[in-house]
């Protein structure tokens, strides 16, 4: 029981006021340093928990806050006493409150920030280097680059609005300057936004083979927000605008699997015995694919007769090439293949002939299309 000179003198709210914001300081300390041991138990166990990220985000902000809480309380509690002395404090009795308003805006928008930063970086240590997909790990990085500049600006205008400014021609000014802002970059906005659909696609990835329609052809190199980085079979970088990209035809030869098609056409003479041709291309064409590292072993060649040529009749064979670095080699393999085949069989590949007439009468003469004539 205090003395009743204490209670009656004007003492009494300043002691009251002292004494709130000493036993919340009080609590704070406990609060910090109850959290510190846990936070040095849980990093011996386990350090890369995500439940130590969190209480290592709150730990500050909560300790900070019951000691501006203890601090704001006892102003408030001076507010509401009466006479000359505290006239002054209720004066500004309001802003207090603004001020208090503005403290917790800016607490939870800082809560809000680090704790969704702490969540993406142990998604992107923890889940999404195990994960299959690429677009987790190309997507998070820029947006964990724009959460800070989003958050704290919205965090931004509702304190204003706790201060009593109006935000609305704030809004109108953003709407306006986005716009402008809009038309001066919207290509740079264009390829941005198509990179979004490149990246999340997730079609394109390091290391694929790709060609554009009416565009170049090589190895992705990087897909990034912007561009779209091609390495060609010359060896030369092409930086693709990613709206050029999103625009075109785009054939990814290692989608769904490497291995792909080719197809020779050749042709045999009218005389020739075709169950023959087929069983010496045939040999020939198991033999390239049993002996070429460029071949899918596991796929046996096709053979097939196509049409009545004029000189020839025609055939295909079809075999499966490794990628489609692999093709270009495994069909100059495959045309050598048939050719010497068919050569030592004693088959004929006939091509096109010209008869040449002469005008006075002369002898006929027969020459291939492809040889030069004079005189004609």
């Amino acid at each position: 029981m205090l003395p009743t000179f204490i209670t009656e003198s004007e003492l009494w709210g300043p002691v009251t006021a002292a004494s709130v914001f000493a036993l919340l300081l009080v609590i704070s300390g406990i609060v910090n340093v109850v959290l510190r041991l846990i936070i040095r138990r849980w990093t011996n166990r386990s350090p890369n928990a995500l439940g130590l990220g969190l209480i290592i985000t709150f730990r500050g902000p909560i300790v900070l806050f019951i000691a501006l809480a203890g601090l704001f309380t006892g102003l408030l509690v001076l507010t509401e006493l009466s006479g000359p002395r505290y006239a002054i404090v209720s004066a500004w009795a309001e802003w207090f409150r603004k001020a208090w308003l503005v403290i917790i805006i800016a607490e939870l928008t800082f809560l809000t920030y680090h704790l969704l930063d702490v969540l993406i970086s142990w998604y992107i240590n923890n889940i999404a280097a195990r994960t299959q997909s690429q677009m987790d790990d190309r997507l998070l990085p820029p947006l964990r680059r724009i959460l800070p500049l989003a958050t704290y600006s919205v965090g931004t205008l509702f304190a204003l609005s706790a201060l009593g400014i109006p935000i609305s021609p704030i809004w109108a000014a953003l709407g306006i300057g986005g716009i402008a802002v809009a038309l001066a970059v919207q290509p740079t906005l264009a390829n941005f936004f198509a990179g979004t659909y490149v990246v999340t696609e997730g079609e394109l990835n390091i290391g694929n083979y790709i060609e554009l329609e009416n565009g170049p052809a090589g190895y992705v190199v990087e897909v990034g927000w912007r561009s779209t980085k091609v390495r060609t079979m010359f060896g030369n970088l092409v930086i693709i605008p990613n709206s050029r990209m999103a625009e075109s035809i785009v054939t990814n030869y290692n989608s769904p699997t490497p291995d792909m098609s080719i197809i020779v056409y050749c042709g045999v003479s009218y005389d020739s015995d075709l169950d023959h041709v087929q069983e010496v291309v045939m040999a020939a064409c198991d033999k390239l694919v049993a002996e070429s590292p460029h071949a899918i072993h596991s796929v046996a060649p096709w053979f097939g007769f196509e049409r009545f040529d004029d000189s020839n009749i025609a055939f295909w064979v079809f075999i499966q090439a490794a990628d489609r670095l692999a093709s270009f080699a495994l069909t100059s393999d495959l045309v050598k293949t048939i050719h010497h085949s068919l050569r030592e069989a004693g088959v004929e590949i006939n091509y096109p002939m010209r008869k040449l007439v002469s005008a006075n009468g002369g002898p006929v003469t027969i020459v291939p299309p492809n040889l030069p004539t004079s005189g004609a």
